[in-house]
């Protein structure tokens, strides 16, 4: 007789249901038969409750993308879900009750098959048995030094992987656009990276550095800003208030942009962005960055602080090279008129220089030590990447360490996190369990 007692079931306890549920074989509403390879990671932004599962169709298909939970069915469309782009790569609805006759259908107007767990899982979740994922127990009784070395052996497959992009770019521009492509696409985070790579192609590196006079930062803000398509005279939300650095950007892109082919607001993921990664504001700080090396160029002045890194205090020295603070109406506003009024942040803070150092600046310059025949640049980028240390956790590296069971581990160094990226990306949201170096 079963004596445990059903209880009002919410999301997150059905969030803790789902992953648990990893091996089991489940049955659609449509009839379709699927086994869950991989739960996906919790998200920790809007959209989806769970980012790059992956699941088995009775086809022997593999099916990839984004798990949506709810209680009951009807909360997809009482949500807005399929009104919302961001839930166009939902490949299964998760619920515990089916209460509407209407299938589940995204924004793009595509089925998504939906779940209804049965009610014997109504129970508290951890009395669920479950299949563990091939690497947990590897984890748990793995020598943690050696798990570690793995990890940095997956470090620097991600980094020689990285490089290599960098190489096949070289091949093809610039080096120094290459490198400002790189470094834009870092300021855009997940969201904006291909519309800031965009505006760096709108507002090549050549043309800024050739601007007269070289040291105008302003004009500098405006053509990034102008092309951006962010200047307040370019966006739809009406008026903002005109202070004398904002009035002399549009007095300058009105006499130098009349007839450009600008981005639009459009083009950019404003909402739910934190704001100190406002599009406008990581532009802003590119501005600085590209003035800061005006005279030398933006490239030797990014190479030339990679050679003159120290060993030990690597991650300063580099760090420094790409930090802005700013003054003046950019210390404290996060775009036009939308200030902080309770403390001046970094345009481009320690973090993000520190993230931006391991995946484009050092990677980079091992691709040009390559190409240019620089074999003592080479050996400096991949000796810095090694014994940098450990990074800010993002989403994907805190998601890693609890599958693996490295939380607080003060041995982690920024290749170690690398690695966890690597292997989420190559293995975990490819279903490729029986390939990846931990499980085996």
């Amino acid at each position: 007789m079963n004596t445990r007692k059903r209880i009002n079931i919410s999301e997150n306890h059905l969030s803790l249901i789902w992953q648990r549920l990893l091996g089991k074989e489940l049955t659609t509403e449509e009839g379709w038969r699927l086994k869950l390879m991989y739960p996906g990671r919790i998200n920790g932004d809007s959209g989806p409750d769970f980012r790059d599962a992956v699941i088995a169709v009775s086809n022997s298909s593999i099916v990839k993308g984004d798990v949506e939970i709810h209680v009951n069915a009807s909360d997809w469309y009482g949500h807005s879900h399929h009104c919302d782009p961001a839930y166009n790569n939902v490949v299964l609805h998760v619920v515990v009750r089916h209460n509407i006759k209407s299938a589940t259908l995204r924004q793009n107007g595509k089925l998504v098959p939906e779940v209804c767990l049965s009610p014997k899982l109504w129970h508290q979740a951890y009395l669920i048995p479950y299949h563990q994922l091939p690497c947990l127990p590897v984890a748990k009784n793995r020598d943690k030094r050696a798990l570690l070395g793995l990890l940095n052996f997956a470090g620097e497959e991600r980094f020689r992987h990285k490089a290599a992009l960098f190489q096949a770019g070289l091949l093809r521009e610039e080096a120094g656009q290459v490198l400002f492509q790189g470094m834009m696409r870092a300021l855009g985070y997940s969201k904006n990276s291909e519309s800031f790579e965009q505006l760096a192609r709108r507002v090549p590196l050549n043309f800024v550095e050739g601007m007269k006079p070289r040291g105008d930062l302003f004009l500098k803000q405006a053509w990034l800003l102008g092309m951006a398509g962010l200047l307040p005279s370019q966006r739809e939300r009406g008026a903002f208030s005109k202070g004398n650095g904002v009035r002399k950007l549009e007095q300058i892109w009105r006499l130098v942009g009349k007839e450009a082919d600008t981005m639009g607001e459009n083009d950019w993921h404003m909402s739910h962005v934190y704001p100190n990664n406002s599009p406008v504001r990581r532009i802003v700080a590119q501005s600085y960055l590209l003035q800061r090396y005006c005279k030398e160029g933006l490239l030797k002045g990014v190479l030339r602080i990679v050679m003159e890194a120290p060993l030990k205090a690597c991650c300063r020295l580099l760090g420094e090279g790409l930090v802005v603070f700013g003054d003046g109406y950019w210390q404290d506003h996060f775009d036009f008129d939308v200030g902080s009024r309770t403390r001046k942040s970094a345009l481009l803070g320690h973090g993000k220089a520190a993230e931006m150092v391991v995946n484009v600046i050092l990677p980079f310059a091992f691709a040009w030590g390559g190409i240019a025949d620089k074999p003592e640049l080479k050996e400096k980028a991949v000796t810095l990447y090694l014994n940098y240390p450990k990074l800010a956790e993002n989403e994907i590296t805190r998601h890693m360490e609890r599958q693996l069971c490295l939380e607080h581990n003060c041995d982690l160094t920024a290749c170690c996190q690398q690695g966890l990226i690597h292997i989420f990306r190559n293995y975990c949201r490819e279903g490729n369990c029986a390939r990846c170096p931990l499980g085996n």
